[in-house]
């Protein structure tokens, strides 16, 4: 066993294999391998029984964890650094002292191996998961056992080991991997909220590790051995986008991602670790083991992978400087194009949320008047002028911010305010234009070819909206929430358009026909809804607030609402009753109470 405080060997070697040092003190192969909150020190567990505190500073083993009688398969180490959680394959849960690595105390936690463990967000319980097929949620106040166990075995499995568990960024959601598939939880609830078959859906593959995406917009899972690949999920649709990280010649073992959410390291039985770039899902690296790799992590600056496995030792990788560099510059821009598209300040958007559009103005105009050659601040000027309804001066900004500088935001205000002074040539121009900024990306351009159909729609051509509507419904893309977003609400326009009234008024009598067209406009609206359910697309899909002032909190509500409000009208007393309790049953406390009054 290794001195503490001794220098771990450390082997500098080619640019080009990149290994800076390894750490030596453990025996058999190291499991798992977890850096501190604080970037200062690492822990790891081995199936020699023990886990290993090291500096990471220094590079200096501190000391020995002792306790377990067996081999130690789960690690975890809480947000904030007070607890070391580790599991042992008898089901032996032990819990340590984060900062001096002294022993706590030990649970009973399970009769079989624990797999996986996890701290919630907060640090106010761990779960954990074994080969009875069960996850356990335990408070960290007392360590007890709160509530019952999530059974992670339904019908049509008779069997269903669980292999993985991770908490999302939000604490919202509990993401469970078994050999059959992939199960969503509302730890909170208890509900699970999906499940899919994922790598499972080969034969005799089952699926293994799991990693979010710090931003919580993806979900990451690795397959076995017939499998041995990396999925992609996205988080609001639980669809997989893309292909499949192909690489790996065999079972992944661990997947992480480096703190700004630009890097993938995974690990794996083929004694390779590969280093992905998330946007574009390719291989920039590959580090080689001399045996099967276990564990992988990243060190909170990025700059480092450490890796661990059957050789007994965490290898220390530098990640090459212009991949680290160029994955950072890339995702910033990617979010910046994706969900800030009109690059609004802080304080401006918060205006623009709260709907407080003349506060937004004088901000906007501030802003300009400080320095009159920026071409930002006249085009989102433009957009709130839009709003206003003050088509003189939205079309004077708009024109502003492009003779400064022509912009993919000054054509798209451009666009919007030309739509509704009726100048539709003019408009498609724009929008046209405005594409050519939008360089390829997939999600600008779905995202513009939405903008242009809600600025066709305000200027009351609602049919040729809604056919673009109809040739989007056939069109693949990543996300699909803001196409059905935007067919739920024009269709909820077009509903109440059909009872002449407004969306929360009273109805008065209205002849058939038009009481059926509202019917087929309201329920095109449930349905294009049903996709976003329970989703915070108010929070994500905020430039359909920041444009053109929509509720996209209650959107939901609002169609089913509605079209309970018109099966009545139409005589349709028993299905307008069948709704209105399915939406009971499906939505919270607060929503319920508004559903009554």
């Amino acid at each position: 066993m290794a001195r503490a405080g001794r220098l771990i060997t450390s082997t500098r070697r080619s640019k080009k294999n990149s290994l800076i040092r390894t750490f030596e003190a453990h025996e058999e192969a190291v499991a798992a391998v977890v850096v501190f909150p604080d970037g200062r020190r690492m822990v790891t567990s081995s199936w020699d029984s023990t886990l290993c505190l090291w500096d990471l500073t220094d590079g200096v083993w501190l000391k020995s964890l002792e306790g377990h009688t067996s081999e130690v398969s789960g690690l975890a180490v809480s947000r904030d650094g007070q607890f070391i959680a580790s599991g042992g394959t008898n089901g032996e849960l032990i819990v340590w002292h984060g900062d001096t690595g002294t022993h706590s105390r030990t649970l009973a936690a399970d009769s079989m191996c624990l797999t996986s463990l996890d701290f919630s967000p907060d640090d106010k319980i761990l779960a954990t998961c074994s080969h009875d097929e069960m996850t356990k949620l335990w408070g960290t106040e007392n360590w007890q056992l709160q509530g019952s166990p999530i059974t992670c075995c339904v019908a049509p499995y008779t069997q269903s080991i669980v292999y993985w568990i991770r908490y999302s960024p939000s604490g919202e959601h509990l993401a469970i991997a078994t050999e059959n598939d992939i199960q969503i939880w509302n730890p909170s609830t208890r509900k699970c909220i999906t499940a899919f078959k994922a790598h499972a859906a080969i034969e005799n593959a089952y699926n293994g590790p799991l990693q979010w995406t710090p931003d919580g917009r993806r979900l990451l899972s690795a397959g076995s051995d017939l499998d041995p690949n990396i999925l992609e999920w996205d988080t609001l649709t639980w669809q997989q986008v893309g292909d499949p990280w192909k690489g790996h010649r065999a079972s992944i073992n661990a997947i992480a991602t480096n703190t700004t959410g630009t890097l993938i390291a995974s690990s794996s039985d083929d004694e390779d670790v590969r280093l992905w770039k998330i946007l574009d899902r390719q291989t920039i690296a590959i580090f080689k083991h001399s045996r099967e790799v276990l564990c992988v992590t990243f060190t909170l600056d990025s700059k480092y992978v450490l890796s661990g496995g059957y050789d007994a030792m965490i290898s220390q990788w530098r990640v090459p400087l212009d991949a680290l560099q160029e994955g950072e510059s890339e995702l910033q821009q990617a979010r910046d194009a994706e969900l800030n598209i009109l690059a609004l300040h802080t304080a401006v958007r918060g205006a623009c949320l709260e709907g407080k559009l003349e506060d937004a103005v004088k901000l906007l105009t501030k802003e300009i008047d400080a320095d009159p050659n920026k071409h930002i601040p006249y085009a989102n000027r433009s957009f709130l002028m839009s709003r206003l309804c003050a088509w003189k001066h939205a079309l004077r900004d708009a024109n502003q911010s492009i003779a400064i500088k022509p912009s993919l935001t000054g054509y798209i205000s451009k666009g919007i305010v030309l739509c509704r002074n009726k100048q539709f040539q003019e408009a498609t121009t724009a929008f046209d234009i405005a594409f050519t900024f939008a360089k390829k990306d997939s999600s600008v351009n779905h995202l513009l070819f939405l903008i242009k159909v809600i600025a066709l729609f305000n200027a009351n051509k609602h049919d040729e909206a809604i056919q673009c509507i109809g040739e989007l419904s056939s069109t693949l893309y990543n996300d699909p929430i803001p196409f059905r977003i935007v067919e739920a609400y024009l269709h909820v326009k077009l509903g109440s358009i059909a009872l002449d009234d407004t969306i929360f008024g009273p109805v008065p009598p209205l002849c058939p026909h038009k009481v059926a067209s509202a019917i087929d406009h309201f329920t095109t609206a449930v349905n294009a809804s049903s996709f976003f359910f329970g989703l915070p697309i108010h929070t994500k899909y905020e430039v359909f607030i920041e444009l053109f002032g929509w509720d996209l909190k209650s959107l939901w509500e609002t169609a089913n609402k509605q079209l309970c409000h018109a099966l009545l009208l139409a005589g349709e007393h028993r299905k307008a009753f069948k709704l209105f309790y399915s939406m009971m049953d499906k939505c919270d406390e607060p929503t319920k109470a508004s559903l009554v009054h």
